[in-house]
This record gives C-alpha cells, sequence and structure tokens, in this order.
C-alpha cells in the first residue's frame, strides 16, 4: 500500500522552513510555490531538497491511521535528530494539538520505544530515553533564550 500527499499540502504551508528555488518560507510564510489544499505549482520539477527528501511519518509509517494525515489532522510527524539522538516530533499545523491525537502518539511511540517531542499551544514537551530528555531539554532552554 503507497500513499501520497494527494492535496495535503502541511508541508508547505509555512509551518516548516526551507528554500525554494531561492525563495524561503518559514513558520508563518508557506512556499512560494504551494496552493493550500491543491498541490505544488512546481511538482514536475520541484528540487530533491526540501521538496522531494521531506516525507512526514504519515507517508512513510503505514500503521499510522487514515485520520493522521496532516490535512485531516491538523498535526505533521516529522523525523529529526538532536545531537546522536533519532526522534519524531508533533508539530500542531492549523490548529491545536487535540487529546485523541497526543494519546494515539504518546501510546505509539512509546511502545516502539521512539523518542517523541511535541508541540501543544506553543510550547514543547518530549518523552524518551534519558539521554535523549536531556538532550531535548537543553535544546528546548537554547530556543527559548533565542525567542
Amino acid at each position: 500500500m503507497d500513499r501520497s500527499c494527494g492535496t495535503c499540502t502541511k508541508c508547505c504551508e509555512g509551518h516548516l522552513s526551507g528554500v525554494v528555488r531561492g525563495i524561503p518560507f518559514s513558520p508563518g510564510k508557506p512556499c512560494h510555490f504551494v496552493k493550500i489544499n491543491a498541490g505544488c505549482s512546481i511538482y514536475e520539477d520541484r528540487p530533491d531538497k526540501p521538496c522531494k527528501r521531506f516525507k512526514c511519518m504519515w507517508l512513510t509509517e503505514l500503521d499510522f491511521p487514515e485520520w493522521l494525515k496532516p490535512n485531516l489532522s491538523n498535526v505533521m510527524f516529522v523525523p529529526s535528530k538532536i545531537e546522536s539522538h533519532d526522534y519524531i516530533y508533533a508539530l500542531e499545523s492549523g490548529s491545536e494539538l487535540d487529546t485523541k491525537t497526543l494519546s494515539w502518539a504518546v501510546s505509539y511511540m512509546w511502545s516502539k520505544k521512539l523518542n517523541f517531542a511535541w508541540q501543544h499551544r506553543g510550547d514543547w514537551s518530549a518523552i524518551g530515553s534519558d539521554e535523549f530528555v536531556r538532550a531535548y531539554l537543553e535544546y528546548d532552554k537554547t530556543r527559548a533564550t533565542k525567542s
């Protein structure tokens, strides 16, 4: 079973950061080439980085339920790394992270022994190995002082 983005454009809507053809996008500023809820106006010629390389977890993990598709849940699950620690983070992408989604995600990540961080109302929390949580808290402290 293959999954596709279809009309989901959450990764391009200004929740993540990147540069496409020299034009930056970032939180609050969508990609210049996105047609929200329709797709990419340069899809066939989109660059490898960040466009072709980026895959939300809904696309890559077939055990993520259909209702977690980012345009349905307003949450993107994104693989990332802090120091030597791989982790997944849930990023609010259009509305507040709800209890159903967070409960599913915590249970899933815990059962798979995955490091996990999530955003809720602009604040971040994390669970996982002791080493990851320490690294994440240090990263979060650094991020807070830059704000």
